[in-house]
């Protein structure tokens, strides 16, 4: 999840959809930016589209050879989103690898990478796994607009194709000028090696939202800690 802290989310907008949300995110790391985000998504006819292309930017930029593609699509039933497809294509520091995933009912139907990964022991099946949805489509239904009923209380199982996490956000909590804040935690559960449960199982994080207009809250800042020192996601 933290590796779409770097990222610079753009959607090309289709004929006659809503746009739901159109942001950018300025990233750091211990107070050092590295990148932005910049997302856009789309509901029309019961369906919902999130289109990312990302790149590190400053002083990470100069540094890093990193470009990341990705399509995250769904369906939109009763206030319920559900993925039904991710796509993504990333170069790092010249290799380029690529990934798709189709999913049914909150469960992974097909996992495939580009070129084929090498299976590692820990692996887990794709298709035993259920009520997931995948990364790029939870960090929107984190930072879109909401209601400040629809703040924090969630809880969501992410697939990126090879392990399964969770993202937990507690009880809100308001302050008379409409800021509502929120502790929560990012959990590895499976697919991870047993190196990487060790040293960091769970991250915890604080999330942010302030008024939006239109009686609705939307996330401004999410901050997590890691190896590097706080990550910080701000709103721009």
């Amino acid at each position: 999840m933290l590796r779409l802290l770097i990222l610079t989310v753009l959607l090309a907008v289709p004929a006659r959809a809503e746009t739901t949300l159109d942001a950018r995110f300025d990233v750091s790391f211990a107070g050092v930016t590295g990148g932005q985000i910049a997302i856009r998504a789309e509901e029309s006819g019961g369906t919902y589209v999130v289109v990312a292309q990302g790149r590190p930017t400053g002083v990470m930029g100069s540094l890093l050879n990193y470009q990341y593609d990705g399509t995250a699509r769904g369906v939109v039933s009763g206030g319920t989103h559900a993925a039904t497809s991710y796509e993504e294509r990333e170069i790092d520091e010249g290799e380029l690898t690529g990934a798709t995933m189709r999913f049914r009912g909150g469960q992974p139907t097909d996992v495939r990478f580009d070129p084929p990964r090498e299976p590692e022991p820990w692996d887990i099946e794709p298709t035993a796994q259920s009520g997931v949805i995948d990364t790029l489509s939870a960090l929107y239904l984190l930072v879109r607009p909401t209601e400040p009923t629809g703040a924090c209380s969630q809880r969501r199982d992410l697939f990126d194709g090879r392990h399964v996490s969770r993202l937990t956000l507690g009880a809100p909590q308001a302050a008379d000028d409409g800021t509502i804040r929120c502790a929560g935690e990012y959990q590895r559960l499976r697919g991870y090696s047993p190196e990487e449960m060790r040293k960091r199982p769970r991250v915890p994080m604080t999330v942010t939202y302030t008024p939006a207009g239109g009686g609705r809250v939307q996330v401004t800042e999410i901050r997590a800690t890691s190896r590097l020192g706080d990550a910080v996601l701000r709103r721009r």
